[in-house]
């Protein structure tokens, strides 16, 4: 028995020796005598863009063999290894240093390590003229670098990606963008000078903790890794590098919240120190810090849909274009944390439905597009209204079926139990009783965190405020000049750190407003009342029904609620008029 097994032994290991030996070699296709290279491509995806360049690239033209044989079987690899060919330009190469070569007809080819690190080379699609290929290098902590062409900027864009730990970010060419400006919590921003006073202050203005929070708490929604913030000082620039004009672009609102990076625009258009506190202070109160936070949903929002995709292994066969969802979630969370936001977003969907631009039916709404702002607006009344009907977990179970390639009418139903179209119909019914009282509140929430702008005589102002003007109905009861109220005292403004520099809205003192013109008159008005103050200080008050007018040289004229009118040129001359 023993002398059986020992033959059997020795057949079979002369037999595979043998057909070893017999293997035809197949050399590189550089040629026969070129040397094999090989790669490391170090334990963990680099952080930056720098060491990014340092990585091996592994070349096609460097790995392929030269088959002159195209039949399918074993050969002999050029250092020795095993070569398995099934078809022409596919095979796969056991090598030497313990890798595995594998090249498809397709052109795809990956080089795997036993320890988990390898590289994947994803030829351009044929339709992308003069486009480079997709690659990917992938490490056994799960982290990898992806190198994706950018056409209309003919290079590449780098990324790395942890997406199990909801990390994917660009990795910033520092040569080309420079160091960066400021570094807050996971945000690094990169800009030129013009945005030093807005970044100056961004800490204090946005409520990015408060937004990470929600974002995570109540959605799941998360980005751990760093989040590149770029910067661009003008519009063209801007679009050049993204490629496209931004969505839902205008002067107060440039902004792309992308999964790999955020782009804002524009630096031009950002305040500058003047040398004056007060009048810095108020610039700054005029910028639209907020709409960093509409970005950072976006941001975040894709992040996660990048971990829902490598959870499950499934790569969606389509990516659901869904902007009413993407841009309506941003605006909704933002709007939750800023009046001047909300207001608009209520204002302005008011008015596309007065001018019967609204949606009537859900696929309208997603034929829309970007048109008319219509999915940061009515996207927003509808996911406020899924969130707030059904629940937030509709509004995660959503996202997540979107993110896995469920069309939005087929996943919105899935996850309500609801039609699409009546939900639409629904939270339009729900935002004609929600907006009565957004919009009695338009003006105070729309200035809100603007500067107070104060009265010369604060205690006059007030006094006015509290009680008003004790005036008689008709003018021929007026019989002194003192009977008529002091304008003067009341409504002249320290307005000499703005006039001439700015105009446009202020708050007022107590609920009250005021508007300055850049040629230097100004108005203060409340419900029921306004003063304007003229240039040379004529000032002239209105309340419901009646009319006082004062001079700087104290002439002083009062028109009353029964038309008659009285006009004192100075405190003895008096004349009256029917």
């Amino acid at each position: 028995m023993k002398r059986t097994l020992v033959f059997l032994i020795s057949f079979f290991l002369g037999s595979f020796l043998y057909s070893d030996a017999e293997r035809k070699p197949v050399p590189l296709k550089r040629g026969s005598g070129a040397e094999v290279l090989y790669f490391d491509f170090g334990e963990t995806a680099p952080t930056s863009f720098f060491q990014s360049e340092k990585l091996q690239e592994p070349k096609l033209e460097d790995l392929k063999l030269g088959f002159l044989d195209a039949a399918p079987g074993y050969y002999l690899g050029p250092d020795g290894g095993e070569v398995y060919q099934w078809v022409k330009n596919h095979y796969q190469w056991k090598r030497a240093d313990g890798s595995v070569f594998t090249e498809w007809p397709t052109g795809i080819f990956k080089l795997d390590f036993p320890t988990g690190t390898g590289f994947v080379f994803a030829p351009a699609l044929t339709s992308c003229n003069g486009c480079s290929p997709t690659l990917v290098w992938n490490y056994p902590d799960n982290s990898k670098i992806t190198k994706y062409w950018i056409s209309h900027r003919k290079e590449y864009d780098t990324i790395y990606q942890k997406p199990l730990e909801f990390q994917n970010y660009l990795l910033v060419n520092e040569s080309k963008f420079g160091k960066p400006k400021l570094e807050i919590g996971n945000l690094v921003f990169y800009g030129s000078d013009k945005w030093n006073e807005y970044l100056r202050v961004f800490g204090e203005e946005v409520k990015t903790k408060s937004l990470f929070t929600i974002l995570k708490n109540e959605f799941g929604f998360e980005n751990r890794g760093k989040i590149p913030v770029l910067l661009f000082d003008d519009y063209p620039t801007a679009k050049e590098y993204v490629g496209f004009d931004l969505p839902g672009a205008n002067q107060t609102e440039l902004g792309l919240g992308g999964k790999d990076a955020i782009v804002m625009c524009c630096g031009e258009q950002m305040p500058e120190r003047s040398g004056n506190p007060n009048f810095d202070a108020d610039s700054l109160r005029r910028v639209n810090f907020s709409m960093v936070l509409q970005k950072l949903t976006r941001n975040a929002e894709q992040v996660s849909c990048l971990k829902t995709i490598a959870e499950t292994g499934t790569q969606p066969s389509q990516e659901i274009l869904d902007p009413w969802f993407e841009e309506g979630l941003a605006s909704y969370i933002e709007s939750r944390m800023s009046d001047r936001k909300r207001v608009w977003v209520y204002a302005e969907t008011e008015k596309l439905i007065r001018e019967n631009k609204a949606p009537k039916s859900f696929k309208s709404l997603l034929d829309a597009k970007y048109k008319d702002n219509i999915p940061y607006l009515f996207g927003a009344i509808l996911v406020k209204h899924i969130h707030d009907v059904y629940g937030k977990d509709a509004i995660t179970s959503y996202q997540k079926e979107t993110c896995l390639g469920l069309e939005s009418t087929l996943a919105l139903q899935k996850v309500t139990g609801v039609s699409a179209d009546s939900i639409l119909k629904e939270s339009t019914k729900r935002f004609e009783t929600d907006k009565i009282q957004i919009l009695k509140d338009t003006k105070s929430l729309s200035l809100s965190g603007y500067t107070i702008m104060n009265p010369q005589l604060p205690n006059e102002y007030f006094s006015f405020l509290e009680k008003g003007f004790a005036i008689k109905d008709s003018a021929k009861d007026i019989k002194s000049y003192e009977e008529l109220p002091h304008l003067y005292k009341i409504f002249v403004a320290n307005v000499e750190d703005f006039s001439g520099k700015r105009e446009g809205d202020f708050l007022g003192p107590k609920g009250t407003y005021f508007f300055l013109w850049k040629k230097g008159n100004y108005r203060w008005y409340g419900d029921g009342w306004e003063a304007n103050v003229f240039p040379g200080n004529q000032i002239v008050f209105r309340g419901s029904n009646y009319t006082i007018v004062e001079w700087e040289n104290g002439k002083k004229q009062y028109v009353a609620p029964n038309g008659t009118s009285v006009l004192f040129s100075n405190r003895e001359s008096v004349q009256y008029s029917d």
